[in-house]
């Protein structure tokens, strides 16, 4: 009696099943693979819409002004990120949002501060990370003499939008 040996046809199946399991973990492998390339491509496809974001910078401007203008301290404070500058003249610049809080605090004490500006245009960078606003802003202050004083100028502010959205302001002057 001729028999085959049933270790044999045991590895025999287990060497098919082991290819079989291989080819669909391939398969897998790749449609994975072609899949995080499709999402990866089409996130690098999407255009980024300027002007939109252009009108978004202008808006937190305007936010900004308005909460300056109210003096409404911490959603003033909320536009600076922690390590931005104001260059506020040759021998005096603010650093850091510590300093920009005791300065912004400090000359609202005089009962006659005012400030507000109106922003007047807006750039963004292509990938609308960075951008910066440009405008007409008023201080009205007493002077060390008592005296009212209101100055007017330009402005610039560069602004780099932040990871949830939001712009916030990095160099103003």
């Amino acid at each position: 009696m001729l028999r085959s040996p049933p270790l044999l046809i045991h590895v025999t199946v287990v060497r098919h099943l082991i290819e079989i399991i291989n080819n669909y973990i391939m398969k897998k492998q790749i449609s994975l693979l072609l899949l995080i390339i499709f999402i990866t491509l089409g996130a690098k496809g999407q255009s980024i819409d300027t002007k939109i974001e252009k009108e978004g910078l202008i808006n937190a401007d305007k936010a900004w002004s308005l909460a300056a203008k109210t003096n409404d301290m911490e959603k003033l404070w909320s536009f600076w990120e922690d390590e931005a500058i104001m260059l506020m003249s040759s021998d005096m610049t603010i650093k850091g949002i510590d300093q920009y809080k005791k300065f912004t605090a400090q000359v609202r004490e005089d009962p006659n501060f005012k400030i507000s500006w109106e922003v007047q245009g807006a750039e963004v960078s292509e990938k609308a990370d960075m951008g910066y606003t440009y405008g007409i802003g008023t201080v009205q202050r007493t002077s060390s003499t008592g005296e009212l004083i209101s100055t007017t100028n330009p402005y610039l502010i560069v602004w780099r939008k932040q990871p949830d959205g939001t712009w916030k302001c990095i160099i103003e002057n």
